[in-house]
């Protein structure tokens, strides 16, 4: 058997303004779509040849170019038209929270599905893993026949999912049938940040799903918590149920109803993880706490979530404040001039630079005076981390404040990226991060984890967001609107 695979990647952010390029997503070809596709040993085990396209990666950014996206879309579409009557399936990773200027149907992976099922039809099996942060929409699940998200956020049960649904598909490939995923709208919409998977209640709702997909007929159940800095009508949660066959298709049906219900009657619970505190509270906080070391995150400057690490509105707050002795520690803040001046000089020099690309009210230039402790590699995280741009670290006069001046976008999540940039963690108290929650290597190793409520791209009160083309109502955007609803029909 032959199976088509390939890994499309975008979180689009309608608050970003500028447009994503192709220079900006990673691209890999052959072995890089199966190794990061997680597929490859439940292919070996089942005699299946893979046959990849592209792995193409733009994290989290503005609204793709369409020549961009083209490209991308056009690497998979081509290679099925020409491959497809050799194929016996499709797998694909596509997140689901793409979007891409003057496209038609606004999102890149609708776009690519309607594209193959226009190629292939609808007898051919089609499974697609997904990223919960991505949109679902009842189009979507009449394109494919397979649907599972990550469970977890962090998403440390990525690689775990992957093989999952490899497994599922090829059982589908060795017993082909009729599926058709059933699918529930949830009019959810609170943001990444408000559903990290320990809290409830996510913890209750994956619980939810753990159960249903141990019922005889179900094949797989995922909450989908959609992608909530994208100012469109495709936004919002969803469950999804498969069914092993049709004969299960009205058990499944009841199932993504229950689980819908229990998320809408569980609504108020979904809150910020951790300590969410406006910014004047959260620098509070880590200065005077006595749980060390403090990982905060720049909520508003989320580089996981669309925005660019440009903002230095937090450096100038800490800059104002009396410290306690504590050292401090910004990584990074990415401003590619002054980075690229900075790295014609050498660790030990003193040096004076503008920081900020004032670009908006939160990333306005600081004038920095001080002296380069550390020069070293900006490395990616997750998939198959790699050096993506330099950094500078500056040590700025009269204070315990240590800035890491990069010239690319990325955030910290993980210890590798602190140590190819050539820094310890340990020697800092205060490590300020470019993030909304943080991610597992850093919750388990901080005594106290603040997340700062701050303004920018990425602003976390999304119901404080102007919308114009989401579905409304929408919660918690029109809460007045469901608290009345839920009262009169309890």
């Amino acid at each position: 058997m032959k199976v088509l695979i390939g890994s499309f990647t975008a979180e689009s952010n309608s608050w970003n303004p500028f447009y994503e390029t192709l220079d900006q997503f990673d691209i890999g070809y052959d072995d890089v779509v199966l190794k990061y596709m997680f597929c490859e040993d439940v292919f070996e085990a089942n005699g299946i040849e893979a046959i990849p396209t592209i792995y193409a990666n733009g994290g989290a950014n503005g609204y793709i170019e369409k020549d961009a996206f083209m490209f991308i879309a056009n690497k998979i579409i081509d290679t099925v038209r020409e491959r497809k009557d050799e194929l016996d399936g499709i797998l694909l990773f596509l997140h689901g929270a793409s979007h891409v200027v003057d496209l038609e149907e606004d999102a890149g992976e609708l776009y690519i599905l309607e594209r193959i099922r226009e190629i292939v039809g609808f007898d051919m099996p089609i499974a697609i893993t997904m990223d919960p942060h991505g949109n679902v929409t009842e189009r979507y699940t009449q394109l494919a026949n397979i649907i599972r998200c990550y469970r977890q956020s962090p998403h440390w049960d990525r690689e775990e999912c992957h093989h999952d649904v490899a497994e599922l598909f090829v059982k589908l490939l060795k017993n082909p049938r009729p599926l058709k995923p059933e699918y529930v709208r949830v009019p959810i919409l609170v943001g990444g940040q408000r559903s990290v998977s320990a809290d409830e209640p996510m913890s209750w709702i994956n619980e939810l799903l753990d159960k249903t997909e141990k019922l005889d007929g179900i094949m797989s159940a995922s909450y989908h918590i959609g992608y909530s800095h994208a100012d469109s009508a495709l936004c919002g949660a969803g469950v999804i149920v498969v069914p092993e066959s049709d004969d299960y298709q009205e058990l499944a049906a009841q199932k993504a109803k229950e689980i819908a219900d229990f998320v809408m009657e569980n609504r108020d619970v979904f809150h910020f993880t951790g300590y969410a505190l406006e910014p004047d509270e959260a620098v509070e906080e880590a200065i005077t706490t006595d749980k060390w070391p403090v990982f905060m995150t720049d909520a508003g400057d989320n580089a996981t979530g669309g925005s660019f690490a440009y903002n230095t509105l937090l450096l100038k707050m800490f800059l104002d404040r009396e410290l306690n002795n504590k050292k401090v520690l910004f990584a990074t803040i990415n401003d590619p001039k002054a980075c690229e001046k900075l790295m014609m000089q050498k660790i030990g020099d003193h040096v004076s630079f503008s920081l900020g690309t004032a670009i908006d009210d939160e990333s306005q230039p600081v004038d920095i005076t001080g002296v380069i402790t550390a020069m070293g590699d900006l490395n990616t995280y997750y998939a198959y981390p790699h050096k993506i741009g330099d950094t500078v670290t500056v040590k700025i006069d009269g204070t315990e404040i240590f800035v890491v001046v990069a010239n690319h976008l990325t955030a910290f999540r993980e210890i590798q990226q602190f140590e190819k940039a050539g820094l310890n963690y340990k020697d800092y108290d205060i490590i300020v991060v470019k993030q909304g929650y943080l991610y597992t290597e850093e919750l388990e190793l901080a005594g106290r984890d603040i997340m700062a409520l701050t303004p920018g791209i990425t602003f976390q009160n999304v119901e404080k967001l102007e919308f114009k083309n989401l579905i409304r109502p929408m919660y918690p955007h029109d809460k007045e609107y469901f608290d009345a609803l839920y009262k009169v029909q309890v």
